[in-house]
């Protein structure tokens, strides 16, 4: 599934766990079911992996739905601008149902696991 989105503010509790995140608008059309998907993110033409997040995040009680990908590989020293810039969205697969985790260090250890799922993915 290919669309496009823009970087809109995020909370910045990701960056806070260890992985930050890009947070997407959610296109009007999109038709998902909430889960954690592999990606490829395409910003000025550079190609990211990413980790996906699509729908509520109820370890943090939010019932919003929300997308937001974290780039596997990527620093803060590395991290594309995207400001004002067009963020191509390839979905590859679903990983998992979203989950709800009591502990935080539940929640980053399955982020953990799912990063290097989808790393051996995508090649």
């Amino acid at each position: 599934m290919l669309f496009n989105s823009s970087h809109i503010q995020g909370i910045g509790r990701g960056k806070g766990i260890g992985f930050p995140t890009l947070n997407l608008s959610i296109p009007k059309d999109l038709i998902l079911d909430d889960g954690i998907y592999s990606a490829w993110i395409v910003i000025d033409n550079k190609a990211y992996k990413g980790a996906l997040h699509y729908g509520p995040i109820p370890t943090f009680n939010d019932k919003n739905k929300t997308m937001e990908v974290h780039l596997i590989d990527i620093t803060d020293e590395t991290f594309p601008d995207t400001n004002g810039k067009i963020i191509e969205v390839d979905i590859v697969d679903r990983i998992r149902d979203i989950k709800r985790f009591i502990e935080t260090d539940d929640l980053t250890d399955q982020i953990d696991s799912d990063v290097e799922k989808i790393r051996k993915m995508l090649k």
